[in-house]
């Protein structure tokens, strides 16, 4: 992220250039159709590249800049380059939001936006009500759940991801839940309580019980004491429902609480650097997309606008590049005059694209009552007696 911006990229960092931004914006705003200026198409990405959350958010961001080069790089949408320009909400709401009222008054074609769960919270009413495409893997369920107009999930909702983890557990016990004890080591998080609740509901329904549910905060330092509770529990499994560092920081003192069982993951502790960090071949986590190594070429591509090591070892680069492409292929259906709300029309005709360069597992439909991409995953996992990665079978997971 330290690279000077190219052409069409401008990338504000600071509350006071957001403050200045904010006023150039309103003076030169009302003219030309909301995203298209002459020849370009502007977009807004809003990401985590500072504080806590910025492990998970930063390469998520990057992604998205690396398709949007190589669009340009390639004779951009409809003849027109894609003007991308990148904020930091700082893993802070209150600075999202101030983002997200620097954004809209630009009048941008759509809105990008990686952060943990708290920050896309605080501006989804607000993008919503401009009428702009937001565009984010950290929107809560109740956004999706049902399609609301201008609201797209580019990766896994909370449901999908506890969907997942029920049917992986299962398969790693066999088949049989009845009488097994899950227990939950999970930040704190909307987003997070929506997968412990959902995969309560299926887990208990399989005849699973629920035993100790050890909820922290970021940032993490210790988790001892929780997983000596938990290994207290004797547990057949445990959900690790966490972030980069802190997912860690959990598995191994769950490890050292003499924790042997299953530990399961969701994508924010699924980057490859994680998942060997932990070191533990009892630990799986699922993404919605092959790791960044996999895909020879996406590094071609990333190493050419210098940011290889930016993308590496994280499967939310992924994301990025997924929503960027999946954008500009509604933009290309949209036409060269295409606005937001034309853009939202175009959006909901999105069906079975496959995105280039096999970063998802899966291609990407939407349609007007569903506006989730993602409908396949898979867990990884790390051996640190072979050194190898290795991927699970794909798992279906309802959008809807």
């Amino acid at each position: 992220m330290q690279q000077v911006a190219p052409p069409f990229r401008r990338i504000l960092l600071m509350a006071g250039a957001l403050v200045a931004a904010l006023v150039l914006a309103a003076c030169g705003s009302g003219a030309g159709k909301s995203g298209s200026n002459g020849g370009s198409y502007k977009v807004v990405l809003i990401s985590d590249l500072s504080g806590p959350y910025s492990g998970v958010s930063g390469p998520g961001a990057v992604g998205a800049e690396v398709a949007i080069d190589n669009i340009n790089a390639n004779g951009g949408i409809n003849g027109k380059h894609v003007n991308l320009e990148v904020v930091d909400s700082q893993s802070a709401p209150a600075a999202a939001l101030a983002a997200a009222q620097k954004a809209v008054s630009e009048n941008p074609l759509a809105v990008i936006m990686f952060s943990g769960s708290a920050g896309a919270s605080s501006i989804t009413s607000l993008v919503q009500s401009t009428k702009v495409p937001f565009l984010s893997p950290a929107l809560a369920d109740t956004s999706v759940y049902p399609a609301q107009p201008y609201l797209y999930q580019p990766s896994l909702t909370a449901k999908q991801d506890a969907q997942a983890l029920y049917q992986f557990v299962k398969q790693k016990l066999n088949g049989g839940l009845s009488g097994k004890t899950v227990d939950v080591a999970a930040i704190t998080s909307p987003y997070v309580d929506v997968i412990i609740k959902n995969a309560t509901t299926l887990l208990q329904a399989d005849g699973a019980k629920i035993g100790n549910t050890e909820r922290y905060q970021l940032p993490l330092a210790s988790f001892t004491t929780q997983a000596g509770a938990i290994s207290r529990d004797r547990p057949d499994a445990v959900l690790v429902l966490g972030s980069t560092d802190d997912t860690v920081v959990v598995s191994k003192a769950l490890k050292a609480a003499g924790v042997t069982s299953l530990q399961v993951g969701i994508p924010s502790g699924a980057a490859q650097t994680t998942v060997q960090h932990v070191a533990s071949p009892n630990y799986y986590a699922l993404t919605a997309n092959p790791y960044p190594s996999a895909l020879p070429e996406f590094l071609s591509i990333a190493d050419k606008y210098g940011k290889k090591a930016d993308v590496s070892g994280s499967i939310f680069s992924m994301s990025g590049w997924v929503t960027a492409y999946v954008v500009a292929h509604a933009v290309t259906q949209c036409g060269a005059s295409c606005d937001s709300a034309h853009l939202n029309a175009a959006l909901e005709q999105v069906s079975n694209y496959t995105v280039p360069n096999g970063v998802s597992y899966g291609p990407v439909t939407f349609s007007a009552s569903n506006h989730i991409a993602a409908s396949t995953v898979r867990f990884h996992n790390y051996d640190p007696a072979t050194g190898k990665f290795s991927e699970s079978d794909p798992i279906t997971v309802q959008a809807q």
